[in-house]
């Protein structure tokens, strides 16, 4: 049903989100998990793998072999790698370009920068089970690389006691030859505490399933994470020169990734509104994956109102992972909102194109964090340290208010450290 949405006073009165996780039980057990990866290193990370994934995994077969990769390569048809290979490019040329420097000002004998270096090491998690997602494997690596990371790990769990080939072909292509058949929160512990065979890494980043993500919430600060993904969600603001099928379908291909996949509309238009979500609620009944589509249709949210304005509150109140902006001057419109994750802007632009081959990453913030959380990109695999130089010139002529300032706060080492310099120049 189109919620009517025309004044400011009418968006206080409406649900934007009823989608409904229960995340307390899952975190007392991805908690024991954790605890017993913690504790009892391979042997725990080995009973989990062989209780979920069915991989009688040991210490010789649970990193893929240099014979895996070869057979993974020689396995896929040279059309495909070419495939794989223009998105690498694409997304390698975009992630170094957006690479934070390193850099220094000087003012009056004051020398003052930021010096950016990389982690030394991290673990990408890269969904290999039941879907595989090369794609995901290049928006991880790139970046790490991108970011001058020296070392990398994948954890990646099996099918069939097999990492995927595709994932393993994204992994060769772009250098990483350290890939583990693990998954679940197990590999994250093993990331985050070590065991006998993973090595502790400092940034785990990647998206996987609702226990890996509580994962990543739970060892987040004895290591860095690159955020907490949800279930993906799309957001279109269409006018009346939009294209229904278009406007429908990509609703869609964000519907099909989970039940639970959040997919909004709002309209310019109240004639078109209607179609398009008559439109998308017909395609959600007939995909090849509508036993997921047809719960995620569910959820989804249409609005209708002939205000950019309130559109405008409408995107920010969302915060979208993926916003798509099928408007005249869809630019313009830009500058009235500040929460998104990914911005798609015209009527030829629609989401998988960012999924795939456009450049930037498709590991978005999801769960409305686009509010304060951001793509991911090499600075999550960077950090910054403040330079400072003073020269005694410049020292001396600024000691007195740091002096002044310690003294203000009672902290009168701090005070002595500045002026035993002043007293030995005197």
């Amino acid at each position: 049903m189109i919620i009517n949405v025309l004044t400011m006073q009418d968006i206080n009165n409406i649900s934007i989100d009823d989608r409904k996780i229960d995340l307390e039980e899952k975190e007392a057990v991805v908690k024991s998990i954790i605890d017993d990866v913690k504790n009892n290193k391979n042997e725990a990370l080995f009973r989990y793998t062989k209780q979920f994934d069915k991989f009688d995994i040991n210490e010789t077969n649970m990193a893929v072999s240099a014979d895996e990769f070869e057979e993974a390569v020689n396995s896929i048809p040279q059309n495909e790698k070419e495939i794989i290979k223009y998105a690498k490019n694409r997304i390698e040329k975009f992630h170094k370009k957006a690479k934070q420097q390193s850099f220094l000002t000087e003012e009056d004998g004051i020398i003052l920068g930021v010096r950016v270096t990389p982690v030394q090491s991290c673990g990408l998690y890269v969904p290999g089970g039941k879907a595989a997602y090369p794609s995901t494997a290049l928006m991880t690596i790139i970046p790490a690389k991108a970011a001058g990371v020296e070392d990398i790990a994948i954890v990646t769990p099996t099918q069939n006691q097999k990492a995927n080939p595709y994932v393993l072909y994204a992994a060769w292509l772009c250098g990483v030859g350290k890939v583990y058949k693990v998954g679940g929160a197990q590999a994250v512990a093993a990331f985050a505490y070590s065991t006998e065979s993973i090595n502790k890494v400092d940034v785990i980043a990647g998206p996987g399933n609702i226990y890996v993500a509580l994962a990543k919430k739970l060892v987040f600060g004895d290591v860095s994470i690159d955020s907490i993904a949800g279930p993906s969600e799309i957001m279109i603001v269409a006018d009346k020169n939009a294209d229904v099928d278009f406007a429908a379908h990509d609703l869609l291909s964000q519907a099909e990734h989970d039940e639970l996949a959040g997919c909004y509309f709002v309209g310019l238009d109240k004639d078109l509104t209607k179609k398009v979500e008559k439109r998308f609620y017909e395609l959600a009944q007939n995909t090849q994956r509508n036993s997921i589509t047809k719960e995620s249709s569910k959820h989804a949210k249409f609005f209708y109102t002939d205000s950019l304005e309130i559109a405008a509150k409408l995107v920010d109140m969302v915060a979208p992972e993926h916003l798509e902006l099928q408007l005249e001057d869809a630019y313009s419109f830009m500058n009235m909102f500040k929460n998104a994750g990914a911005i798609f802007l015209g009527h030829y632009t629609p989401e998988p194109i960012g999924d795939y081959i456009a450049g930037p990453n498709h590991t978005l913030p999801t769960n409305h964090t686009a509010r304060f959380a951001s793509p991911l990109s090499c600075d999550a695999f960077m950090k910054k340290s403040s330079i400072i130089h003073y020269s005694k010139k410049a020292f001396l002529e600024s000691a007195k208010y740091a002096s002044q300032f310690a003294k203000l706060e009672g902290l009168f080492a701090h005070k002595s450290s500045i002026e035993v310099r002043v007293d030995k120049d005197r």
